[in-house]
């Protein structure tokens, strides 16, 4: 009888073999690139957005904060959910529900379909995309070493993705329109749901049960408690900026900011939440954080200064994207290509450190790595001159990337040290979306404090050339209207406006400018110095080492 030699793999077989192995975690790649590139997009394009929907930067930031929130509030729901029903569909739903949001971006005519788009539609579907391509990868790579490269993968797609949305935002808003950019991470949808669908197929499912109470009371408590904080600048803490009248009901209700409603409101969601946590455990039920991660000290702290550095990190940057435009006159395009320096030191070190097993404590690294941060933001400080120029720029921006890179490598290590394996992938889910927070709130925190400083230093620098004084009511009033103006108009319209004032004091107004937009800086940069303090100063009570070296998460 004759044997039928093996037949040799044909081309389409070597085709659909590498498809199989490489086709899923490249798709996963694409999924977190795709998450960072949305968030991306917004920072450059924000001029944008305020002069079309004539809002505010502050609003901006309140849809920012809202979609971090929702991603963040609804992961460890959105984990349970998955298990319960399969990965499968609610993967695949959730990239439905991104693709719906982002169509209702790039259809938006006024700031709340662009909220609901942004916010309700990819925030909520992000919690679901954040959490599915950390436990896959667990899946796909079973050894540690392999599984901490393929998670590191995850995190330069992300970061790589962010760089991309600046610049290409940057790039399509002041060559086309602002609404372009979202249209690429629209094309990415199709894409990733097929590189995906083999590693989805066979994925069990685990009946669980979801706390959708606990979900909104979260996204409810701490989403007033943060958009009522990023509000308070253009709505007035109590008393209503602007006549309560033009403010309508619902921005001055009884004739007094909607802030301290919103913080009120937010406390109270927050007391209920916690009452309903408590009473689910006591009765043995599944809680919104049955892992119990947040109740871990070291998570705990490590994600508290995890989301500090990222709030003084992405407020840096984000006040260097409106100060070198302003200072240097750079389009979108140029300053996104100005501040690369920072993203592409800190990919480096990362991609350097990731070969790399330490002897040195890990909590000594961080600790470097922050005090090469601060180093670097003093640095900043020192460069803001009248004679500022981007070759001036570049080393303190490598020195700031470098920094970030090596606290990026060791924080992750150091906050898992007292995660179980089986909770890794959670406590991954839940850790991006908070840093995602951080970012919102850096840019709203230290972005206003830039243009508030900066209209206060502008007024009083007119006054004092001019020789006269205002009655603080009418001076307070000027500051308030000028910081509008700066969110708020194109550089043309202000233009417009300080050509207006008397021709006294024309010869003085370019410096007047410039002082107060590098004062303003340098202030803001003093006030990230200090949160790198308090940062450097919380690790102390961080492990000294851990027992595995963990991918780093942007």
């Amino acid at each position: 009888m004759e044997n039928n030699p093996a037949q040799p793999p044909t081309s389409t077989d070597l085709a659909s073999t590498r498809f199989e192995r490489w086709g899923g975690p490249i798709g996963l790649g694409l999924t977190f690139f795709m998450l960072s590139y949305t968030v991306g997009v917004v920072q450059p394009i924000m001029p944008s957005l305020v002069q079309e929907f004539q809002s505010t930067v502050g609003y901006i930031q309140s849809a920012l904060v809202m979609m971090s929130l929702l991603t963040a509030s609804f992961t460890p729901t959105a984990e349970n959910l998955s298990r319960r029903l399969g990965r499968k569909w609610v993967f695949n739903g959730a990239l439905a529900l991104f693709a719906l949001g982002l169509g209702l971006v790039m259809i938006s005519q006024n700031m709340g379909l662009f909220t609901l788009g942004l916010a309700g539609g990819t925030g909520l579907a992000a919690s679901v995309l954040v959490s599915t391509p950390v436990a896959l990868m667990d899946r796909c790579y079973p050894d540690t070493v392999a599984k901490k490269y393929a998670l590191l993968a995850l995190t330069v797609a992300g970061i790589s993705g962010a760089l991309t949305g600046s610049i290409l935002g940057g790039i399509m808003a002041y060559q086309l329109n602002w609404r372009w950019p979202f249209g690429i991470a629209l094309l990415l949808i199709p894409i990733i749901a097929r590189l995906v669908w083999p590693l989805l197929r066979y994925q069990p499912t685990r009946s669980m049960a979801v706390d959708w109470v606990g979900g909104l009371l979260s996204v409810a408590g701490f989403g007033c408690t943060l958009v009522g904080l990023s509000l308070a600048a253009d709505l007035g803490w109590w008393v209503p900026k602007g006549i309560p009248d033009q403010r309508g009901f619902w921005l001055a209700p009884l004739g007094i900011s909607v802030v301290p409603v919103l913080l009120a409101a937010g406390m109270i969601c927050l007391g209920l939440l916690a009452f309903w946590e408590r009473q689910r455990i006591r009765r043995g039920e599944e809680s919104l954080l049955r892992m119990g991660v947040f109740n871990r000290r070291i998570y705990a702290l490590g994600l508290t200064i995890g989301t500090l550095h990222t709030l003084l990190h992405v407020g840096v940057q984000f006040n260097l994207f409106q100060f070198i435009p302003a200072v240097m006159g750079l389009n979108p395009f140029q300053t996104a290509i100005a501040v690369a320096p920072v993203t592409i030191a800190q990919l480096g070190v990362l991609l350097t450190l990731a070969k790399r097993r330490p002897r040195q404590p890990h909590r000594w690294l961080l600790q470097w790595g922050l005090g090469i941060k601060a180093l670097g933001i003093l640095l900043l400080w020192w460069a803001m001159g009248p004679n500022l120029t981007l070759l001036r720029l570049m080393p303190p921006l490598v020195v700031f990337g470098l920094g970030t890179g090596i606290f990026s490598t060791y924080i992750t290590s150091l906050t898992f040290t007292d995660t179980q394996e089986e909770e890794k992938a959670e406590a991954r889910g839940v850790y991006r979306p908070f840093q995602n927070l951080g970012a919102s709130l850096g840019r709203g925190v230290l972005g206003t404090i830039l243009v508030g400083i900066a209209s206060i230093q502008i007024v009083d620098g007119i006054l004092a050339e001019l020789g006269q004084t205002l009655d603080p009511a009418v001076r307070r009033q000027a500051i308030r209207s000028l910081q509008t103006a700066i969110q708020t108009l194109r550089p043309s319209d202000r233009q417009g406006i300080f050509a207006a004032l008397p021709d006294a004091i024309q010869p003085a107004l370019p410096s007047i400018l410039k002082t107060a937009a590098l004062s303003a800086m340098q202030y803001t940069l003093l006030l990230a110095f200090g949160l790198c303090l308090i940062c450097l100063a919380l690790s102390f009570w961080l492990p000294k080492t851990s027992k595995q070296l963990e991918a780093a998460i942007e």
